[in-house]
C-alpha cells in the first residue's frame, strides 16, 4: 500500500489538534506520516501528538534563514513602535475631549465613563490584530507557508491536506486512497460537513452538509461545479506528490485568507480528466466555539479581506482559459457568495467598483445569479451595472429586511428605534433601579432579596422597576414599584434610563448599557456543570454562547459569588476581573437563616395545600443541554417513578416537584393528586427549601443552597455517565465530593428513602466538609453586604467613574 503524508498547519488549539490526529490514526492507513507544521509563535504541539510515532513536527520559524528573520524583526519592531505612538497620541486627544464632556454632563447630574490608563497606554496585546496583519506581510507565515513546508518535508506517494481543528469520519482517507489507486487518479476528494462538535459528539442531524456528491464519480462537469461553488479549499484533497512536484504547485504566501484559491485552480486545470470524488468519504470541517481565545482563521475579523479575495480571484482568472467553463462557473459563484454573504457594507466602501467589473465580465452571469432571491438579484444586478449609488440603499434595505426577518419585523425591533433615537438621549436617572429575575418569569432569587433590603433601608429614595410578565401577590405587598413586561415598550424605555441594573441571568444581547450605569449581576447558583469558556462543546441551541457571554460580562460592574470555589470558576469561565467579584454569599439564601424560617415553612405548605405532618421530598431536576425545542426552551422527561414512590411512601410523605425555569414541557400530574405537588410555577424556590425535609436532584445547583439547611440530599442521576462525559462535564468529582449518594435507578431511590438515617450517618463527615467549602460565607446578611457596597459607594461619593 502506498505511503500517505498528511499535512496539518497548526497555530493554536491543542485539544483540536489531538482529536484531529486521532481521527487520522483511526483511518487504518498502513504506511502513514503526519506532518505538523507549527506556525510562528502559536501554542506548543501537545506531547501526546509529539510522541506519536507517525508524527513529525516542524516549526515554521526554523525554515527561514537567520538574516531574513533578523531583517523582518527590525521592520516589524519599527512599525510597532510607530503604531503605539500614534495610538497613544490619538487616545490622549480623545480622552481630553471626553473629560470635558464628562465635566459638562456631571454639571447636569449625569456621568460618563472615561478612558482607563490601559486604554491610554496600549500594550502589544492591544495591537494584536494590527500587528498580525503587518507581521503577515513581514513574515511569510500562515496556513500557506505551513502547507508549503509540509510539501517540502513529505515523503509519501500521496499528500493529504487537513486543518488542525477538523477531523475525518471512519474510513474517509482510506476510501480516497483506494479510489486513487483503482482509477490511477491524480487527485481524489469527498464530501464535507461542517459541525461545532468534537468527534465523540458529532451528530448528522446537527451538522450542515457543505457539498452534495452522491456515489463515486469523475470530478468534472456538473460534479466539479457542485463540489466547488461554495469554496475553493484543499481540505480533503488526496494528491499524488510527484504531480505536485512536477508542476511546482505551491500555496500563495502573499495572501493570508485565500491562499487555497490559486493552488486549487491550477490543480483542477492541470489534472483534468484524472480526478475522482467519493461521496461516502466524509471530512468534518469543525467550527470553533471560542472566538475570543481560539478563533479559527475564517472567524477573525480583518478589514482587508475583500481586497485579498479580489487579488486571489484575479490571479485565478489568469490561470483559467475560456474552455475551462466549469472552473470559471464555480469561481464566479464563489465570488458572488462572498459579495452577498460576507462583508457587503465594507465592500461597498472599499472595493465595489472592482466587484462590479468582475461581475460584468462573468460569461455565465445569468446562470450564476438565478439561484438568488429577488432582492438579492436586484442588489447584484445594480452593482454589476456600476450604479453604486443605487446599490448602497438597496444593500441597506436587504440588510434591514434580513435583520427584521421580513418586511415588518418584531415589536422589539421597532421599540429599539425609539431607544436609539429618543430614550438613550434622555438623561440617565441614578435614582432608578431596573430589576430582572429569570427573564421576567418570577419575583424571586437574589434580585428579590436585594430589592426588599433596598425597600427596607432606602425606601422611596429610589424608584424600583421590576421586570415581571405576570402579576405577583408577593411583589404587590412590597413598597412602591413599577412593573413592566419583558421586551415591552416600557421595558425598553426604563432599561435605557435606569442608573442601576440588577439581573440574575445574562442581559438581552441588544440591551447595551449606557456609560454611568452600575450593573450588578447576581448570577443564579454555585456552578456544578461547566460554564461558558470552560465548556468544550456547546450542545445547547446557540453556538455563539461563549462570544455572547464575553460581551455581556464586559458590561457587569459587579458579580456576586457565594464561595471561593465560585469565585475561581467565574473568573475563568466568564473571563471576568476577580477584583469585581463580590464574594459575599447569595442574597437569596438569607431567608434560610431567618429567625422565623419555621413560620415561613408553614406558610408555604399552606399555600401549596401540603398536609401538616407529612415528610416533604423536594424533587428538583435540571434540564439537559442536548434536549431542546428552541433556544431557551428545553424538553423534559420525568425519570422518577412517581407511581412507585406513592405506593411506597404515600401514607407519610409527599413529593414537591420543582423543574428548571428553562423547561418548556408542562407535566400532567393529575393521577398523583394528593401525593405530588407541582411547585414549578412557585416564584421563590428558597421558600420551598424551608418547607422540604429531603432534597432529590441530579445536576441542578439547588443542592448547594439547600445544604445551608444541613438537611439530607439524594442525587438521582439516571444518565450520569452520558451527562458527565458527553454533554457538559462537571467541576467536581461527584462520586467523591457530593454530600449524599448518587442513585442511578428508581430501585436505589426507593431503598435510600427507606434508610435515610443510615445515609445521613454515612455522609455526615462529607456533608460537613461540603458545608464548610460551599456554604460558610452565607449567614443571612448577604443582601446587606452587597447593597452597602454597590449602592453605598455612589451614595458616599466613592464610586469609580470609570466603571
Amino acid at each position: 500500500m502506498p505511503k500517505v503524508s498528511v499535512i496539518i498547519p497548526y497555530f493554536k488549539g491543542q485539544a483540536y489538534l489531538e482529536e484531529c490526529v486521532q481521527s487520522i490514526e483511526e483511518q487504518k492507513i498502513e504506511d502513514l506520516e503526519i506532518i505538523v507544521v507549527n506556525d510562528k509563535d502559536g501554542h506548543e504541539v501537545p506531547d501526546s501528538v509529539k510522541e506519536n510515532p507517525h508524527v513529525k513536527v516542524f516549526l515554521a520559524m526554523d525554515e527561514l534563514p537567520e538574516d531574513v528573520i533578523r531583517a523582518n524583526e527590525e521592520t516589524a519592531a519599527a512599525w510597532r513602535e510607530q503604531k503605539i505612538h500614534e495610538r497613544v497620541e490619538k487616545r490622549l486627544d480623545s480622552a481630553e475631549r471626553r473629560r470635558e464632556q464628562a465635566r459638562e454632563m456631571e454639571k447636569k447630574g449625569d456621568s460618563i465613563s472615561l478612558y482607563t490608563d490601559k486604554e491610554l497606554h496600549p500594550s502589544e496585546e492591544d495591537l494584536l490584530d494590527e500587528y498580525e496583519e503587518k507581521i503577515g506581510q513581514v513574515y511569510p507565515f500562515g496556513v500557506s507557508f505551513c502547507r508549503n513546508i509540509g510539501l517540502e518535508k513529505a515523503t509519501g506517494e500521496y499528500v493529504y491536506f487537513i486543518d488542525c481543528d477538523d477531523y475525518l469520519m471512519d474510513g474517509a482517507l482510506k476510501r480516497l486512497l483506494d479510489l486513487a489507486e483503482e482509477k490511477q487518479a491524480v487527485m481524489t476528494t469527498g464530501n464535507k460537513y461542517s459541525s461545532w462538535f468534537k468527534p465523540v459528539n458529532f451528530d448528522f442531524e446537527k451538522a450542515k452538509q457543505e457539498t452534495f456528491i452522491e456515489g463515486v464519480k469523475p470530478l468534472e462537469g456538473q460534479t466539479l461545479r457542485d463540489r466547488f461553488v461554495e469554496m475553493y479549499s484543499v481540505q480533503h484533497f488526496l494528491i499524488r506528490r510527484d504531480f505536485v512536484m512536477e508542476h511546482e504547485l505551491s500555496f500563495d504566501t502573499t495572501t493570508r485568507f485565500y491562499s487555497d484559491m490559486t493552488f486549487c485552480v491550477k490543480l483542477l486545470k492541470l489534472a483534468a480528466g484524472k480526478m475522482w470524488v467519493d461521496g461516502d468519504s466524509l471530512y468534518i470541517w469543525r467550527h470553533r466555539n471560542d472566538q475570543i481565545h481560539l478563533p479559527a482563521l475564517c472567524q477573525k475579523k480583518r478589514g482587508h479581506r475583500s481586497g485579498e479575495f479580489l487579488d486571489a480571484y484575479d490571479k485565478c482568472l489568469h490561470i483559467i482559459k475560456p474552455e475551462d467553463k466549469d472552473l470559471r462557473f464555480a469561481l464566479d459563484h464563489y465570488l458572488m457568495n462572498f459579495f452577498w454573504r460576507k462583508y457587503p457594507a465594507r465592500i461597498l466602501r472599499e472595493n465595489a467598483p472592482k466587484f462590479a467589473k468582475a461581475m460584468a465580465n462573468m460569461p455565465e452571469w445569468k446562470n450564476v445569479i438565478k439561484e438568488y432571491g429577488i432582492f438579492q438579484r436586484l442588489q447584484l444586478s445594480i452593482t454589476r451595472k456600476g450604479k453604486l449609488r443605487m446599490a448602497k440603499p438597496v444593500m441597506k434595505f436587504n440588510k434591514w429586511r434580513k435583520k427584521k426577518k421580513g418586511l415588518i419585523g418584531s415589536r422589539i425591533q421597532w421599540y429599539r428605534v425609539l431607544e436609539r433615537h429618543i430614550f438613550k438621549k434622555m438623561p440617565l436617572r441614578h435614582d432608578w433601579v431596573f430589576i430582572e429575575s429569570f427573564f421576567g418569569k418570577s419575583y424571586s432569587d437574589s434580585p428579590k432579596y436585594l430589592y426588599e433590603y433596598l425597600q427596607k433601608t432606602r425606601g422611596d429614595k429610589y424608584r424600583y422597576i421590576w421586570v415581571l410578565n405576570n402579576k405577583s401577590e408577593a411583589l404587590a405587598k412590597t413598597g412602591k414599584h413599577t412593573r413592566v413586561k419583558m421586551n415591552s415598550l416600557r421595558y425598553v424605555y426604563y432599561a435605557s434610563r435606569c442608573g442601576y441594573r440588577i439581573f440574575n441571568v445574562r442581559q438581552p444581547a441588544w440591551n447595551k448599557k449606557r456609560p454611568g450605569v452600575v450593573f450588578l449581576e447576581t448570577w443564579h447558583g454555585t456552578p456544578l456543570k461547566k460554564l461558558a469558556f470552560d465548556m468544550e462543546d456547546i450542545t445547547s441551541a446557540s453556538q455563539n454562547h461563549k462570544t455572547l457571554f464575553y460581551k455581556h460580562g464586559r458590561e457587569w460592574n459587579y458579580l456576586i459569588s457565594a464561595n471561593r470555589f465560585s469565585t475561581d470558576v467565574f473568573e475563568r469561565a466568564f473571563v471576568y476581573d476577580r477584583d469585581k467579584i463580590l464574594e459575599y454569599g447569595y442574597p437569596r439564601n438569607d431567608i434560610l437563616y431567618a429567625d422565623n424560617k419555621e413560620e415561613i415553612a408553614a406558610e408555604v405548605k399552606k399555600e401549596l395545600g401540603i398536609p401538616e405532618g407529612k415528610r416533604v421530598i423536594l424533587y428538583a431536576p435540571t434540564w439537559r443541554d442536548n434536549q431542546f425545542y428552541d433556544r431557551g426552551k428545553y424538553k423534559f422527561t420525568l425519570a422518577l417513578d412517581l407511581g412507585r414512590l406513592q405506593k411506597e411512601f404515600g401514607e407519610d410523605s409527599v413529593v414537591l416537584l420543582r423543574t428548571h425555569y428553562y423547561i418548556a414541557d408542562i407535566l400532567d400530574l393529575t393521577e398523583y393528586e394528593g401525593f405530588v405537588y407541582n411547585g414549578s410555577q412557585y416564584e421563590d424556590v428558597s421558600r420551598l427549601y424551608l418547607a422540604s425535609d429531603i432534597c432529590i436532584t441530579d445536576y441542578s445547583s439547588v443542592f448547594f443552597d439547600f445544604a445551608n439547611l444541613k438537611r439530607p440530599i439524594l442525587f438521582y442521576a439516571y444518565d450520569f455517565d452520558e451527562y458527565a462525559d458527553e454533554i457538559r462535564g462537571m467541576y467536581m468529582d461527584m462520586e467523591k465530593e457530593l454530600p449524599g449518594p448518587i442513585l442511578r435507578t428508581n430501585d436505589a431511590v426507593v431503598d435510600a428513602l427507606h434508610h435515610m438515617d443510615a445515609i445521613e450517618e454515612t455522609y455526615k463527615e462529607r456533608y460537613e466538609e461540603f458545608y464548610e467549602r460551599f456554604c460558610s460565607v452565607d449567614d443571612g446578611h448577604a443582601s446587606e453586604r452587597v447593597i452597602e457596597k454597590v449602592f453605598g459607594e455612589r451614595e458616599n461619593g466613592t464610586l469609580d467613574t470609570e466603571q
